[in-house]
């Protein structure tokens, strides 16, 4: 296993003990921060918004 496959794997398994799905999003920049085993799209609550206001940053589906 290459280190950034290592790298990807601890990160999936301290996203997924945090509580979030941790898919990654297509484009490489950011990841779902939904419960895992959820249904719809993906959403990282986190990153992407357009405000400081705003809910949800960036959505894709699944």
């Amino acid at each position: 296993m290459s280190k950034q496959e290592t790298d990807e794997a601890r990160s999936l398994a301290a996203g997924r003990a945090a509580g979030y799905c941790w898919a990654k999003r297509p484009s490489g920049k950011g990841r779902c921060t939904r419960r895992p085993g959820h249904d719809g799209e993906h959403v990282d609550h986190y990153n992407g918004r357009r405000s400081v206001t705003a809910v949800r940053g960036y959505c894709w589906p699944q």
